[in-house]
């Protein structure tokens, strides 16, 4: 192959769905960038285009089909040379989208996105259209460079490939494969790497952290891998997504708990409480397990923040179950909680299950349960006040009067999914210092506060 002058070719992308996809994309972009490619904020003036997309849910299917056609205009306008279509839609419905969407001329499947810069060499040089749907993941991750696209002063770092649950709705296995976990080395090598860079937060991030290491079978486990991560020098704050129940132990509770750069946070995707609808979506957890967890989570010595992801409208899913649901909300009173309703996946056991739930009831059931959360989550964010924590300063502001303000988030606000913190009097803070700080007024989803100290 021929070497193609880079310099003059700049790279525009969009990255779709969760913070594991905007991982790969991130590191496609620092593969790129690496051989001499130049990075651009706006499609117009990219000669690349790479959208990473999401196949989760219908909505997410769609908003990527969507987003493809958009970009495939720059193709059909000659602005974009290299049209490059990655993730988990492309890797579900790789014939389909090369057919349907002809401007298509790089597709890369979930495994296969560490050989971006082979496909682009491979596409100029021969002009024609290239497929990479490996079966093998990608190695020694810590070693790709990585273009961050988060603010500088945090990141996501994905610590597993894919999952094992076999949960009956979700088609993530078949698009990401079985659970695969980095070692320990691995992580502990990237972190570092990150923090030098000035990385102050680390999201650690996987389908199912809980059950991080246990496919290595050399007794690896999170709480092993979090003993190494909070002795790198330069980490300030470790946030975890996603603890899933089963895997929850003490010893992993405890380390949060006591550790001081462990954030007092814990996002557990439930998806229901009905132990006959827990059955059906193949959950390895009951009711009672899950109400005993919590319990145990809301006993722990200092407060932790417990964020929640639920489902409605799962096939078989009766008016007994849904009420038991929003029972269970309305007792536990989480400070966050996610919902949606079920769609069915092709391919998945839930898409073939009967008694399929009708789409005015998913809807109806799905309004009832995030407006009793909106009531509790104001609820919790008028107690917070007097409260006294720290947050991470993310942006400085000027209000209507001509004050000046600082946008946030605490420590029991998490990127991107929850509320923000506005912070009166911030002083000489900047964007990526922490700071103390008292809640002074609380909303459904935002907090006022005000700097001390």
């Amino acid at each position: 192959m021929g070497r193609i002058d880079t310099m003059k070719k700049k790279i525009g992308f969009i990255s779709l769905g969760c913070s594991k996809n905007l991982v790969d994309t991130e590191k496609m972009l620092g593969l790129l960038e690496e051989a001499g490619y130049a990075l651009t904020e706006d499609l117009e003036e990219a000669q690349i285009i790479i959208i990473n997309t999401c196949t989760f849910i219908d909505a997410a299917k769609d908003e990527s089909v969507q987003t493809l056609l958009e970009a495939a205009e720059y193709k059909k306008k000659g602005s974009c040379e290299c049209f490059v279509a990655a993730g988990c839609l492309t890797q579900e419905f790789q014939a389909e989208l090369a057919k349907e969407i002809p401007e298509l001329d790089i597709l890369l499947g979930t495994n296969s996105w560490q050989r971006i810069l082979e496909a682009v060499n491979q596409f100029y040089a021969k002009k024609e259209k290239v497929l990479f749907f490996d079966t093998v993941p990608c190695e020694h991750e810590e070693l790709i460079p990585r273009q961050l696209t988060t603010p500088e002063y945090m990141a996501y770092v994905k610590i597993a490939e894919g999952c094992s649950n076999g949960c009956t709705f979700c088609y993530i296995p078949y698009v990401r494969g079985r659970m695969r976990s980095r070692p320990i080395a691995s992580v502990v090598h990237e972190v570092k790497e990150l923090a030098a860079r000035g990385v102050r937060e680390i999201n650690v991030i996987a389908q199912d952290l809980s059950c991080y290491g246990r496919d290595l079978r050399d007794g690896t486990t999170l709480a092993a891998l979090l003993r190494e991560l909070v002795k790198i020098e330069g980490v300030h704050w470790i946030r975890l997504f996603y603890l899933y129940p089963t895997y929850f132990t003490d010893e992993l509770l405890e380390l949060i708990v006591s550790e001081p750069k462990i954030c007092k946070y814990v996002d557990i995707p439930l998806q229901h409480i009905s132990d006959s609808v827990l059955r059906r979506m193949n959950r390895r957890d009951s009711s009672e397990s899950i109400r005993a967890l919590l319990r145990k989570i809301r006993a722990a010595r200092v407060p932790m923040t417990v964020r929640t992801t639920l489902m409605v409208g799962f096939p078989g899913e009766t008016d007994e179950d849904f009420e038991e649901l929003l029972q269970f909300v309305q007792k536990v009173k989480f400070d966050d909680m996610g919902a949606f309703m079920f769609s069915p996946q092709d391919g998945t056991p839930a898409a073939r299950m009967e008694d399929q739930v009708p789409e005015e009831v998913k809807e109806e059931r799905y309004h009832r349960l995030m407006a009793a959360q909106a009531a509790i989550s104001e609820e919790n964010d008028r107690n917070a006040v007097g409260r006294e924590t720290e947050a991470l300063v993310e942006e400085l502001i000027e209000t209507e009067d001509g004050h000046r303000q600082a946008r946030g988030r605490t420590v029991f606000q998490a990127p991107e999914v929850d509320g923000n913190v506005y912070i009166d009097h911030p002083g000489d803070a900047r964007p990526g210092d922490f700071i103390k700080v008292r809640i002074t007024d609380g909303y459904a989803y935002d907090l006022i506060a005000e700097r001390i100290g």
